[in-house]
């Protein structure tokens, strides 16, 4: 036992000893940038980390990192004499986080450069990046909803200058069979400002059966001299359409017509959907081209 308290009594005297002396340490620090004036923006690279030399007991650097600040905060505001200054880092912004035992030797970067511009903004679309896949029978009812579909962008000319879009972060969903509602981060762009963080992506679901209809087709475009028989007179049209509007559709709501312009030497022709309602997917037609036969109408004149 007298053994065990002589040296705990000779420790604490060596440890005594040690921390009285004087040291020399760099202690590193992060830098917060506070207050920038919304009118300008900040186009240099300020250093991110500070570092300071200090001297000192060992008393005191152990108080530093006990008690003493994490973090240089340099108010911007307060640094703005033109839109080009300098401040050094021995400044009391910076040298206030050290506590009063510690004396600056040195800090590094010796001084920060603050360059400025006026900020200017435009708007610019949201781009999505979207991968979806459904249960069977499921699909998208309609176009993909993003609020908002686009955002200010906030910055230096020559930072905005070349942004034509802000792209959302990649929504992946898979096995959809009802409609979904997700927000979504957008991607940041050095030293430019969002007028929004995120946006909502919104898709409708729903169970989608197969239809049919048939419709007869239009001729457009024939010559006043010219007489058309259509070898078929009518297109046969299969589609999807959501299990709550089977019962909205109408076979009036459909168009199919034959373009004369749009002939072949062949003597063949599209056959075109042009009207039909827009809640529907058309996946087969029948037929897809037609043939005519033309007969020249005599002109009794």
């Amino acid at each position: 036992m007298p053994f065990i308290l002589c040296f705990i009594l000779s420790s604490i005297l060596w440890f005594t000893r040690e921390m009285g002396k004087t040291y020399e340490v760099q202690l590193e620090f992060p830098v917060l940038y506070e207050n920038t004036p919304k009118s300008v923006v900040l186009i240099t690279d300020v250093p991110r980390k500070i570092t300071i030399t200090v001297e000192g007991t060992g008393w005191g650097v152990l108080g530093h990192y006990l008690f003493g600040k994490k973090e240089v905060k340099i108010d911007v505001g307060k640094t703005i004499y033109s839109d080009h200054s300098y401040l050094s880092t021995k400044d009391p912004q910076v040298t206030s986080v050290l506590n009063d035992p510690l004396k600056v030797i040195d800090v590094y970067p010796s001084e920060i450069e603050f360059m400025f511009d006026k900020v200017n903004s435009k708007r610019v679309p949201v781009k999505t990046n979207i991968s979806l896949s459904f249960e069977q029978q499921y699909e998208l009812d309609g176009e993909i909803v993003i609020k908002p579909d686009s955002v200010t962008v906030y910055g230096a000319k020559k930072s905005i200058d070349t942004i034509t879009g802000i792209y959302a972060e990649k929504l992946e969903k898979k096995r959809l069979k009802e409609s979904f509602s997700e927000s979504v981060p957008l991607i940041k762009i050095p030293s430019v400002d969002l007028s929004a963080e995120s946006v909502q992506i919104i898709g409708e679901i729903e169970k989608f059966t197969e239809q049919s209809v048939s419709i007869p087709i239009k001729l457009v475009n024939v010559p006043n001299d010219i007489a058309i028989d259509l070898m078929t007179d009518k297109v046969f049209i299969k589609f999807l359409v959501g299990m709550s509007k089977v019962q909205s559709y109408y076979s009036s709501d459909f168009e199919a017509v034959v373009d004369y312009e749009k002939r072949t030497s062949k003597g063949l022709v599209p056959v075109e959907i042009v009207r039909y309602p827009d809640y529907v997917r058309i996946v087969n037609q029948n037929p897809v081209n037609n043939e005519f036969i033309t007969n020249l109408i005599e002109n009794n004149d």
